[in-house]
């Protein structure tokens, strides 16, 4: 039996994750200890766990706490974290600040949880519980594994494997299972029918090869099944631009994708010209999130008026955990440190590649040197993440203050001084939630 520890659980990933560990018999009989600090979605997912488990008449054991702390993670095997430090993670304060302040100094960003002002700030509020957590596990189960999926992705991922080298810690995403079905849909074919090569730096993904099962070239056809697409809502703009300008599908949304370079974002005129918003942020959140709400899909499952949706998602975790529990292998694609994957990027940092996972662990593949324009695009963000991640490490305040500052569309939205500026008002602004591991600010 294999003690999973889901910290975050009322998140948009535990009812999911749940529905994934109940799907493999090997893994039925699985502890599975649900922890989140909001009862508003703690009670609920438990709900939905317990009635899953009854779905597949399975033995597993579920449990729920409000804190992970008071030995919750001894003999973990797996702690997956999904979880939003400080605040709700995409509404309500402090997330609002790091929205709406950066905007007084013509700073724009679409979600800001993962580069810029605004996922610098979250990597300040953010990394130190998770180290804390990687701490407590090097005590309570050293060895285990940290399946993370909490953003900033890239800062975080690469954070914990320096503080806490007594554990295992992967950095999850679905921004390649998402994008090569989004490939798929406009080709008009399953992405079954599609084999690939995929790799960058979180939330920068490239396709660096992409074929039919006959070994046709299926970038061919993508302009032109895209411009059928166009005014789909689905079109994705940004990608779609990049895509004509630079030869390649990179993963993300368009809101996301904008935020990550200097070209769209700081001009009215060209985010208008791909059709993209500026997104409203209020500081009110009412304590339950809408996937939690009496009216909400899963609530309605729970309630008997939809039916139980039990079949296996496409997250990486639970494969990653069926792989390692069971020897089966399982290709997923992962944030781990760069040790010559990718060979024009940095060892040292954090990178999304093709892995594969069985029972003698995680092997990340050797991917070879990116188109260099391509490795350029992915070294604008991945210097800022590899210097706000020192900052953290070093508690070096100016050092976060420079990776906002040479963050690619940070930089091409206003001075080094207006930056600095920004920087000391959040500083003010987040006092709370940044002088219990930064100390006086």
């Amino acid at each position: 039996m294999a003690k999973i520890v889901l910290i975050g659980a009322g998140s948009g990933f535990g009812a999911k994750t749940i529905a994934d560990i109940l799907s493999y018999e090997e893994l039925r009989d699985s502890e599975i200890v649900l922890v989140d600090i909001n009862p508003n979605h703690l009670d609920p997912v438990a709900a939905y766990a317990r009635k899953v488990v009854e779905h597949h008449k399975a033995p597993a054991k579920i449990s729920t706490a409000l804190d992970w702390r008071d030995g919750v993670l001894d003999g973990a095997a797996y702690v997956i974290t999904s979880f939003a430090q400080g605040g709700p993670a995409y509404e309500g304060v402090p997330y609002h600040y790091e929205m709406s302040i950066p905007r007084e100094y013509g700073i724009h960003q679409n979600i800001a949880d993962t580069t810029g002002i605004g996922g610098v700030f979250r990597t300040m509020r953010t990394a130190p519980e998770l180290v804390a957590i990687g701490k407590d596990m090097e005590k309570r189960c050293p060895g285990a594994w940290v399946l993370n999926y909490v953003n900033p992705m890239a800062m975080l991922t690469r954070i914990m494997n320096l503080a806490c080298p007594g554990i295992h810690i992967l950095g999850l995403c679905h921004n390649v299972q998402y994008g090569i079905r989004h490939i798929a849909g406009r080709l008009g074919c399953s992405h079954n029918e599609l084999r690939y090569l995929a790799a960058g730096v979180n939330h920068m993904v490239w396709f660096l090869r992409l074929e039919y099962l006959d070994g046709r070239d299926a970038y061919a056809d993508l302009p032109a099944a895209i411009e059928k697409m166009k005014d789909d809502q689905w079109h994705l703009p940004v990608q779609s631009e990049i895509l004509k300008r630079f030869g390649y599908w990179t993963t993300e949304s368009s809101g996301h994708c904008s935020e990550y370079l200097p070209y769209f974002m700081p001009r009215k005129e060209d985010r208008e010209a791909v059709g993209l918003r500026i997104r409203e942020t209020t500081s009110d959140f009412d304590g339950t999130a809408p996937r939690w709400t009496a009216d909400s899909d899963i609530m309605q499952q729970l309630a008997g008026k939809k039916p139980l949706e039990v079949e296996r998602g496409f997250e990486y975790g639970v494969r990653i955990i069926h792989a390692l529990e069971t020897g089966t292998p399982h290709r997923v694609h992962l944030n781990v440190i760069n040790r010559g994957m990718i060979e024009n990027l940095p060892d040292g940092y954090c990178v999304e590649v093709p892995c594969t996972a069985d029972g003698s662990g995680v092997s990340p593949h050797h991917v070879g040197a990116l188109p260099i324009h391509l490795a350029a695009l992915c070294r604008g963000m991945a210097d800022m993440q590899t210097l706000a991640s020192d900052a953290f490490l070093e508690k070096d305040l100016n050092k976060a203050y420079l990776a906002c500052a040479i963050d690619p569309c940070t930089a091409a939205s206003a001075t080094p001084a207006k930056i600095r500026e920004c920087f000391n008002k959040l500083l003010e602004i987040e006092r709370e939630w940044l002088e219990p591991y930064w100390g006086t600010l």
